[in-house]
């Protein structure tokens, strides 16, 4: 009986444990997709080709990253960065038949 109650105490503690390696993942994760579409989108400010709404969401991502809502700080930072991407690829495919009037 003792090992039975033993090894369900040794189940519910490792449940803990992978609980916890999921919010460090998840922090992490989110550290890492803030900075990649920081960085993506100052790359598409340079080229003067920013979307309207990326510096928003980075802000909304960010805030959500520093009140430890990590689940919507992944969401707002996939946002900005898949619309850093495709600012990027407007202006790759644009940027030679844009006409100069003068």
């Amino acid at each position: 009986m003792k090992k039975f109650i033993s090894a369900i105490l040794v189940i519910f503690l490792t449940q803990f444990v992978y609980a916890a390696d999921e919010v460090i993942s998840d922090r992490k994760l989110s550290k890492k997709l803030l900075s990649e579409a920081r960085s993506m989108n100052s790359k598409v400010i340079k080229l003067k080709n920013e979307w309207r709404n990326t510096r928003k969401l980075i802000k909304q991502a960010d805030k959500a990253h520093n009140k430890k809502n990590y689940k919507q700080s992944i969401v707002f930072s996939k946002k900005a960065l898949n619309e850093a991407k495709m600012a990027l690829e407007q202006y790759k495919s644009q940027k030679d038949n844009y006409r100069f009037f003068e």
